[in-house]
């Protein structure tokens, strides 16, 4: 992850624990116009470098050649596991996501499932009861699991997506860390995780190199801020919340036959975060639903980042170090959420807590 994928309320929610240790369009205005700000998935609700040459291209991250909107969708209509990525105060994230998950939904028998990092998985029974409801609108959902008061961006950013979830008849997957547990996990990282826990998660040490890249990557995402021992206990809450994430989305394909995680890009990434957790949790003989042996496929990674002005690739706007193929399947451009300098936030915090 980086510094842009992190909303002020992140940092410092993030912070704490380190201590401890207008209205986006709805999804069916996404167009394919060709206008050089727009194309393809304009008009752009973030104006923010909207016209930078970088802004609008689809990249297949393999062999670094630009796709269409076409040759996109194809793709994820074809797979079977789709992870989502975002820059979570974006808005034309989330539109994007309502568009490919609408195209992810079309043709298949049954409702794909839905599972979001947002939520926390012990708000599950609301959303089950949701279910028996004839109707449910978007807000019934934000109503339901106090999104509001729970640190994420506001509902009408994250509205495109839910209302194209809802739209697909798709069941709704809590799967985030709940606050109380986090805590545990970073006062108690010995005990808050039982021994089952850590074989059903596959949660064994990552290997040294991946290690040392997870820490470097909160250090920075911290503004360089946090020590280096602080990173490794906040990794291990990272690797928890990604091996969990990995868990549900197992589940839910093995439930409904298809399931898409909407998800912050820095678990998205292919290297050390879901889609690794996927491939360990695969090898271990690990059951779901009426006895059935887990065995999900490889999902297909969408990475969606923001321009940045002195960006001249594609790779200057990904995390450093990180080579797009290993990283994931697509890289989509959009232009850059306008937001407070987040690092003068954090500085300003961190001062507040060392008075």
């Amino acid at each position: 992850m980086n510094r842009s994928m992190l909303s002020r309320r992140q940092l410092l929610a993030r912070a704490s624990a380190a201590a401890l240790i207008s209205l986006p369009a709805p999804a069916a205005l996404i167009t394919t116009a060709h206008a050089t700000s727009a194309a393809p998935f304009g008009p752009w609700q973030t104006k923010l470098f909207a016209d930078h040459p970088l802004v609008g291209r689809i990249l297949d991250a393999s062999t670094k050649a630009d796709i269409g909107l076409s040759a996109l969708e194809r793709r994820v209509e074809e797979s079977a596991l789709l992870i989502l990525g975002e820059v979570h105060d974006n808005p034309d994230h989330h539109r994007i996501q309502a568009h490919l998950f609408t195209r992810f939904a079309q043709k298949r028998k049954r409702p794909p499932a839905a599972v979001f990092e947002m939520i926390p998985y012990d708000l599950q029974p609301k959303l089950d009861a949701l279910r028996e409801r004839k109707r449910i609108t978007a807000d019934d959902v934000f109503d339901a699991v106090d999104w509001d008061h729970s640190g994420w961006p506001s509902r009408d950013i994250y509205r495109p997506i839910m209302q194209a979830v809802l739209a697909a008849n798709a069941p709704i997957i809590a799967a985030g860390l709940p606050r109380k547990r986090i805590k545990a996990l970073i006062d108690r990282p010995d005990s808050a995780v039982s021994r089952q826990e850590i074989g059903i998660l596959r949660l064994g040490p990552l290997p040294d190199e991946l290690q040392q890249a997870l820490e470097r990557d909160i250090v920075k995402s911290h503004c360089d801020m946090i020590s280096r021992e602080t990173a490794r206990k906040m990794s291990f809450v990272q690797r928890m919340r990604d091996a969990l994430l990995a868990r549900h989305l197992a589940l839910a394909h093995a439930r409904e036959g298809s399931a898409a995680l909407i998800c912050g890009n820095g678990h998205a990434r292919k290297d050390w975060a879901v889609p690794f957790y996927i491939k360990r949790q695969r090898k271990g003989a690990y059951f779901g639903p009426q006895g059935k042996r887990l065995s999900p496929p490889d999902p297909l990674v969408i990475w969606q980042a923001e321009a940045r002005k002195d960006a001249r690739d594609v790779a200057d706007l990904l995390p450093e170090g990180a080579e797009p193929a290993k990283l994931a399947d697509i890289v989509i451009i959009t232009p850059r959420a306008k937001r407070k300098d987040q690092c003068e936030e954090f500085r300003r915090f961190m001062q507040r807590k060392r008075k």
